[in-house]
C-alpha cells in the first residue's frame, strides 16, 4: 500500500485501493473527517447529505499518469436562512471546486506553458505523462497573476514592434532588479503617461532619444531624473559620420585608392585537361591584322553531292577534342537548320516544325529569318578590348609572367577597362600556341574587394581603437591625411565617444561649444540635438544606469512573440513576458 503523503491528499483523507496498469495509477480517496464548513455562511455541518466521486489527474509517479477517484459527501447547512442548503465539502490546497486537475498539477502546467507556450508545451506534457492540450496551457497561463513585487524606483523605457514599421508597443522593466516590470500596447505619450501617474514612487527613467518618450516622462514624473541611452547616443553619432561621409564620397574613394597596397598573387601550376593522356593545346588566337602570329583555323562546311554537310579537315595535323565536340555540334546545327526550311517548303506552319523537330518556334521562326544557317563559333576573330594591349600581353607572358590575376591588375592601371574573362582566353590561347603543349593557366577569378560604403566607415569609426582592424585604421589614417576638414570631424567624432565610454577627461559643456562650432554641418545638427536633451545626456555621462536590460528583455520578448506562431495575444505576451507569481 502506498503511503497517503504521496498524493498529497488533505487533511483527514484516506487512501483505498490502487490499481497500477501499464499507463496509469489509479488511487481511490476519501474523506474522513466528521464535518465541513458551509462555504457561504462558514457554519460546520455534520449531516451528510449524499456522496459522488470526483475524479482528478495528478502529477504523475512511476513513469506513469496518476488518476484519483475522490469520493466528496454532501452535507446539509444547519442554518435554516442560509441560501445553500446542501454543499459538496471542499478540498483546500488539494484541488479548486469544479476542477478536473490537483493544484500541483495545475501549477506545473502553469510552469511548462510559461516557459514553453502551448503546441511545444503540450509536447513535453505528453512526455511527462501528463498530458494536456495547448489550448488549456495558454488558459492557464492568461490566469496568472501578477507578482506582488515592490513598486519601482528605477525603470527603463523602450518601444518594441508588434510589427516593424507598422505596430509598436512599450516595454518598461525595473534597473534594479532586472524584472519587466509592466508591457504596454502601445507608445502613445498618453499611455506611457497614465503608467507613470499609477507609479508615483518613480525615481529615474533610462529611454532612448525619442522626443515623444521624453515629453511624457517630463510631463508625468516631473520628479524623476532622465537618462540618456548610451548606446542610442553612439548610434546618432554614427548616423551623423555617416551622412558627413557620403557627402564627401569622393574625397573618401580617392583617400582609400591611393592607400591601397595590391600584392601580387602566385599563379597556379599547369594542368592538363581533364580525361586525357596527353596534354591539349588551345587553338591559336585570331590576329586582327597581318601582324606576325599564329594564323586561325578557319573550318569550312562543304554541301556534298546530296544535300547533306560534311565535316572539313583542317590545315593542322592533330585536332583538339574540343575542337571536334564544336565541329559536331555545328554540323547538327546545319542539318536542323536544312530540315527546317525543306519542311517550310512542303507548307507546313512553325508550330508544326517545332513539334516534329523538337525544337523552339522561336528558333524556328530564327532559321526561316536566315538563309544561311547561323554562327556562333567562337574561332572567327571578334573585336575585344584586349587587341590594344596583345603586344604588352606577350611581352610580359616572354618574361614569365603568366598570373592573368597579375596580368589583369596591370592592365587596369594602363586603362584597360575590359573583362577579366577576356585577359583569361587570350593568355590561355596563347600559352597553347607558344609550343607549351598541355599548359592550361588555372587562375581563381580575382576577388576584387569592393571600397568600403559609407555605413561602413561611420560603424569603424565608433568602434574601440583596440577593436579596430588594421584595415580600417589604415583607411580611416587614409581619410585624415586627405582631408582636413573630414580629419577635425572625426576627431571630435573621436572625442564624443571617449565622453560617453567615460574615458576622456573632456565634460559635455566644453564638447557642446567645440560642435556648435564646427564647420561639419552634420556635427553642428548633432551638437544642437544633444544640447536639448543637454540633461539626459550629461546623467548618461556621468551615471551608470543605462537601457542595456530593456535592449535585453526586448530580444527575450521577440523571441516568445515569434515562439507562439502568431497566437501571442496582448493578455497571453503580457503574462508571458512580465514576471508573474
Amino acid at each position: 500500500m502506498l503511503p497517503i503523503e504521496l498524493f498529497g491528499a488533505p487533511e483527514g483523507s484516506r487512501l483505498g485501493h490502487c490499481l497500477l496498469d501499464v499507463e496509469n495509477l489509479t488511487a481511490h480517496l476519501r474523506i474522513t473527517t466528521p464535518s465541513a464548513a458551509c462555504p457561504v455562511c462558514r457554519s460546520d455541518a455534520r449531516r451528510v447529505h449524499s456522496r459522488y466521486t470526483r475524479r482528478l489527474a495528478d502529477l504523475p509517479c512511476f513513469d506513469r499518469a496518476v488518476r484519483l477517484q475522490v469520493t466528496v459527501r454532501r452535507f446539509s447547512c444547519p442554518k435554516l436562512d442560509c441560501p445553500r442548503r446542501i454543499f459538496a465539502e471542499r478540498l483546500p490546497g488539494f484541488a479548486e471546486p469544479h476542477a478536473r486537475t490537483t493544484v500541483r498539477l495545475r501549477q506545473a502546467h502553469e510552469s511548462i506553458g510559461y516557459a514553453l507556450g502551448g503546441e511545444a508545451g503540450s509536447r513535453l506534457t505528453m512526455d511527462l505523462s501528463m498530458a494536456t492540450s495547448p489550448d488549456t496551457l495558454l488558459r492557464r497561463v492568461k490566469q496568472l497573476k501578477d507578482a506582488g513585487a515592490p513598486p519601482p524606483r528605477f525603470v527603463g523605457i523602450d518601444d518594441w514592434a508588434w510589427r516593424k514599421g507598422q505596430r509598436y508597443g512599450t516595454i518598461v522593466v525595473d534597473l534594479e532588479r532586472s524584472d519587466v516590470v509592466d508591457l504596454l500596447p502601445d507608445r502613445d505619450p498618453d499611455t506611457v503617461k497614465e503608467w507613470l501617474n499609477e507609479h508615483p514612487g518613480v525615481e529615474l527613467i533610462s529611454r532612448d532619444r525619442w522626443s515623444d518618450y521624453a515629453k511624457a516622462s517630463a510631463e508625468a514624473a516631473p520628479q524623476a531624473q532622465q537618462i540618456a541611452d548610451r548606446w542610442h547616443l553612439l548610434k546618432n553619432l554614427r548616423e551623423a559620420i555617416e551622412r558627413l561621409f557620403e557627402r564627401h564620397s569622393t574625397v573618401i574613394g580617392e583617400a582609400i585608392k591611393a592607400a591601397e597596397t595590391p600584392s601580387e598573387p602566385v599563379s597556379n601550376p599547369t594542368t592538363t585537361e581533364a580525361g586525357s593522356g596527353e596534354a591539349v593545346a588551345e587553338p591559336s588566337c585570331p590576329q586582327p591584322s597581318s601582324a606576325a602570329g599564329p594564323k586561325s583555323v578557319k573550318l569550312e562546311l562543304p554541301e556534298q553531292a546530296d544535300g547533306s554537310s560534311a565535316l572539313a579537315t583542317s590545315s593542322t595535323a592533330a585536332e583538339p577534342s574540343r575542337r571536334g565536340v564544336q565541329r559536331l555540334r555545328r554540323q547538327r546545327r546545319v542539318e536542323r537548320f536544312q530540315q527546317v526550311h525543306e519542311r517550310r517548303k512542303l507548307g507546313h506552319s512553325e508550330r508544326r516544325i517545332a513539334r516534329e523537330l523538337g525544337l523552339a518556334r522561336k528558333t524556328v521562326r530564327r532559321y526561316l529569318r536566315s538563309e544561311t544557317c547561323p554562327d556562333w563559333s567562337s574561332g572567327r576573330w571578334q573585336r575585344s578590348h584586349v587587341d590594344a594591349h596583345r603586344e604588352w600581353i606577350d611581352a610580359r607572358l616572354a618574361e614569365g609572367l603568366t598570373s592573368v590575376v597579375a596580368l589583369h591588375r596591370q592592365l587596369a592601371e594602363r586603362g584597360f577597362r575590359g573583362a577579366y574573362g577576356s585577359v583569361w582566353r587570350y593568355v590561355t590561347k596563347r600559352l597553347g600556341v607558344d609550343g607549351k603543349k598541355g599548359e592550361r593557366l588555372i587562375a581563381s577569378k580575382p576577388s576584387v574587394t569592393p571600397p568600403p560604403s559609407a555605413k561602413q566607415l561611420s560603424f569603424a569609426c565608433v568602434r574601440r581603437p583596440e577593436k579596430q582592424k588594421p584595415l580600417e585604421q589604415a583607411q580611416l589614417a587614409a581619410i585624415r591625411a586627405r582631408s582636413d576638414d573630414l580629419a577635425a570631424a572625426l576627431d571630435l567624432a573621436d572625442e564624443f565617444a571617449a565622453l560617453i565610454r567615460k574615458r576622456s577627461p573632456t565634460t559635455l559643456s566644453d564638447w557642446l561649444v567645440k560642435g556648435e562650432s564646427s564647420s561639419t554641418p552634420e556635427l553642428r545638427r548633432f551638437a544642437e540635438g544633444i544640447r536639448r536633451d543637454e540633461a539626459a545626456v550629461l546623467a548618461a555621462v556621468t551615471q551608470q544606469w543605462s537601457n542595456g536590460p530593456v535592449e535585453g528583455h526586448i530580444n527575450r520578448l521577440k523571441t516568445i512573440k515569434r515562439q507562439m506562431y502568431g497566437r501571442a495575444g496582448f493578455v497571453l505576451l503580457r503574462t508571458r513576458v512580465v514576471r508573474v507569481a
